[in-house]
């Protein structure tokens, strides 16, 4: 029988005959200094099964024997490193100590369900933001994206480098530069006309004159919008219960103006008309010019669901919510609405989800039900309650 394999926890050096089971959490390739074309190490973090991590780095010399032999996300059985200090100022993991790959390391992919596939270490902003000085370690933050603000150019090693202001919630600013504004403008231009909860890995704490922001670290931090993990449906959560509505517009600043994103989507999404859309199979968003003509009381106006915004289920005497994996006990109603709209090639049925409906109506579904419950003529149905749509359908 093989012997068991280490803890990340309890790793010091000068041993070198670790013997480890891990999941490859994060990898990214650091570019040789005045040279980006060529590499000069490759970082990775690892994660073990009791959630410990501990950053490994494959220097130079040995890039070409393991950079594709290791995949970020695959569990690998690792054997045999140089375990040194972990100093410095952009410390990945709080581990005192971070591993080095010698010739004799082996690396073998296994399958593997036990280590989890995510984790993350969320900072608070209320300790950033008590912060008076540069942290060492990088960070983990969750927030919700208000504001983007205008992209701009500097000049760096005789090259032009990309640079953007995000907000973030607590009025928190987070710096990018390079690839990384590349990544929020693909994300811009999908459409995204809310406020997205973003996720951002690895991120550096800098105090600038004498104020506290976030900046990207090339290559290693990640930035994830509206990831479905459980760390979303738990910040989500707590939006519910502290009240903060999560749905108000994102804006993004540009010459100097504020221009909401609903204006950008304008410009950067493909217009068709409805016959157009009737005849496409092509996956996509795509904006129509239309009339909306009626509302379609053909099955339920609402839905109800789970604070993550998923659909549940009966099941047992409660709810259900297959995302969370769990029976739920706080159930929110949603919107679903069908509605006809026209325009000048013909009409067809389109479906509202709670988003859509809650920026037409401007109140929320359980605000309605709310509504309609005090409301002698009002009840809870398949039916629409029409005198609180009413309004809605004339301005469509």
């Amino acid at each position: 029988m093989p012997p068991p394999f280490d803890m990340i926890s309890k790793m010091h050096p000068p041993r070198e005959a670790w013997r480890l089971k891990v999941r490859v959490l994060r990898l990214w390739v650091v570019p040789s200094f005045g040279n980006h074309d060529v590499p000069n190490s490759m970082e990775m973090i690892l994660l073990d099964e009791h959630c410990e991590k501990i950053q490994a780095t494959v220097k130079k010399p040995l890039l070409n024997r393991f950079k594709d032999h290791i995949v970020e996300g695959q569990v690998y059985r690792i054997a045999y490193f140089t375990v040194v200090s972990n100093h410095g100022s952009y410390r990945a993991t709080s581990h005192e100590f971070k591993l080095v790959f010698l010739h004799r390391t082996t690396v073998v992919a296994v399958d593997e369900d036990v280590i989890p596939k995510t984790c993350f270490n969320m900072f608070p902003f209320s300790e950033l933001l008590n912060m008076t000085k540069d942290y060492d370690f990088l960070v983990d933050v969750i927030g919700l994206l208000t504001s983007v603000g205008e992209e701009k150019e500097y000049a760096k090693e005789e090259k032009f480098v990309k640079m953007i202001m995000l907000e973030l919630s607590s009025k928190n600013a987070m710096a990018l530069f390079g690839d990384y504004v590349n990544q929020v403008n693909h994300f811009l231009a999908s459409g995204y006309v809310e406020q997205p909860i973003v996720v951002i890995q690895l991120a550096k704490v800098k105090f600038f004159r004498g104020q506290v922001g976030l900046q990207n670290v090339m290559y290693a931090t990640q930035m994830l919008f509206n990831p479905d993990l459980p760390e979303v449906v738990e910040f989500r959560q707590s939006m519910v219960e502290q009240g903060v509505n999560g749905t108000q517009p994102l804006f993004i600043a540009n010459e100097g103006k504020v221009v909401s994103l609903k204006d950008d989507f304008m410009r950067l999404t493909r217009k068709c008309t409805i016959k157009d859309l009737q005849d496409n199979n092509e996956e996509g968003s795509f904006i129509i010019f239309g009339t909306i003509q009626c509302i379609v009381e053909d099955g339920g106006w609402w839905y109800s669901a789970c604070v993550c915004g998923k659909d549940i289920y009966p099941q047992n005497g409660a709810y259900y919510c297959d995302f969370c994996l769990k029976h739920v006990t706080n159930v929110t109603p949603r919107f679903k609405i069908k509605i006809t709209v026209e325009d000048h090639s013909g009409e067809s049925i389109f479906l509202l989800f709670d988003r859509e409906a809650s920026y037409l109506h401007k109140k929320s579904c359980a605000d309605l039900f709310t509504e309609v419950q005090r409301d002698a003529s009002g009840y809870l149905s398949s039916h629409i309650p029409r005198a609180h749509w009413k309004e809605v359908t004339a301005e469509g």
